[in-house]
């Protein structure tokens, strides 16, 4: 009977990770980073955010199929072994940055927390009481743009059962209607529900649930909320109005004008596609979406957007660039090893020649190559040809139609309720 020891199975995890494409804490760990000059930089960021200090933020440029998303995943485990809080949002035709409160939700909705398998805050608030809230700084004056989240968090730790549940969605993005809140609120404290200065909209204070949000996170023990965004090139999607409004939430977010000093910090993933069709292209908003800011808030929107693309095509900004041959080598080798434990026998792989034959190709196709290489020769006992034409890759263009909206961006208005 084989013997499954501690060492085997954790071989046996990272090479069918390795399999699926999905990067996991373990494999990331395990397996050599082939970019450490860029891990480097975010471990920093993240070590500087445990101190107290909130970091601009990063976007990461590459091209398609040189590993964002990777970089993205390994800044995931990364996080979460500093005890950080992670949301991975993806972007989407249904989920962009141009409503700021409908991609909270989203990015509410996807916390995941280095204690928990499951989504969300709800396991760590449970632990704790109304009377722990007067030692954060969720209620202290004006902290936030808008005082309703900070009253949702409050009634949520003084309520139970069905209520509890309902303030519980609401602070992860699915909003209660105002005259719930007001009576789960005089039911609580046997007074009247606050009275606003200004009623809240979500077009215009959903930074507040941000706020909120991230103070809650450290509330419940953790360091900090990261937010990870992949495939933001799909902003250059949107319309004129709404990439403007996309830029200007990116701006906030990323925290590049230090706007906000809540314990947030962003890295967000676009293909360089962005630059070339938008950016430098026939649309050039570097320098249209300024115009269009000025003409619709003024001299200080010009001024705001105008610093977010000095900064996003600064060296504040990051590039993932292809890696090098000896480097690729090294990390099929460690594959070769961990196939060899995984499966306890004695792999054997040229995987210089392997590089060689296939020429310059994606990452995962050299993975994908030298799984399927030890695989055949584990099973069968022989070797195969690793030749260009045996591991094509699709090609990695978008499919237009996909993204296609029938109804206009710009004639959509968004639910201020």
């Amino acid at each position: 009977m084989d013997h499954y020891n501690k060492n085997r199975m954790e071989a046996i995890k990272v090479v069918e990770a390795l399999r699926t494409g999905v990067p996991t804490r373990i494999s990331t760990r395990t397996l050599p980073d082939l970019r450490k000059n860029l891990t480097e930089t975010l471990r920093a960021d993240l070590d500087l955010l445990t101190t107290g200090k909130i970091p601009r933020g990063r976007l990461i440029w590459g091209q398609y199929g040189q590993g964002k998303t990777h970089v993205l995943t390994t800044t995931e485990h990364l996080a979460l072994d500093r005890q950080f809080a992670v949301s991975f949002v993806s972007l989407s035709r249904e989920v962009s940055c141009h409503n700021l409160f409908h991609f909270y939700g989203r990015a509410a909705s996807r916390l995941r927390t280095p204690d928990s398998s499951m989504f969300g805050l709800e396991r760590a608030l449970s632990k704790k009481h109304a009377s722990d809230l007067q030692k954060t700084s969720i209620l202290v004056p004006d902290r936030y743009i808008h005082p309703l989240p900070a009253i949702v968090i409050e009634n949520y730790l003084h309520s139970a059962g069905e209520e509890q549940n309902l303030l519980y969605g609401d602070l992860m993005g699915t909003r209660i209607p105002l005259t719930e809140l007001k009576r789960i609120h005089r039911q609580n404290y046997s007074e009247k529900f606050p009275t606003f200065e200004t009623s809240f909209r979500m077009i215009d204070h959903a930074k507040a649930y941000f706020g909120c949000l991230a103070d809650t996170i450290v509330f419940c023990g953790y360091r900090g909320w990261v937010i990870l965004i992949d495939e933001l090139e799909l902003v250059g999607r949107l319309g004129s109005q709404s990439r403007l409004k996309a830029y200007q939430n990116l701006q906030w977010l990323l925290n590049w004008s230090n706007a906000h000093h809540y314990p947030i910090y962003v890295i967000a993933a676009a293909a360089t596609s962005l630059q070339s069709e938008m950016w430098y292209g026939g649309k050039d908003d570097r320098t249209l979406m300024p115009k269009l800011a000025e003409e619709k808030f003024g001299k200080s929107a010009y001024n705001e957007i105008t610093e977010f693309f000095e900064y996003a095509l600064s060296p504040q900004s990051l590039v993932v660039t292809p890696a090098s041959e000896e480097a690729i080598s090294e990390l099929l080798k460690r594959i070769v090893e961990l196939h060899g434990k995984a499966y306890s026998w004695e792999a054997k792989l040229d995987v210089n020649s392997l590089v060689r034959n296939l020429g310059e190709t994606t990452l995962r196709t050299y993975i994908r190559a030298t799984l399927e290489s030890l695989d055949h020769q584990f099973l069968y006992h022989e070797t195969i040809q690793t030749t260009p034409f045996n591991f094509k890759e699709k090609p990695l263009t978008e499919d237009n139609s996909f993204f296609s909206n029938p109804y206009s961006q710009e004639n959509n208005t968004e639910n201020n309720n």
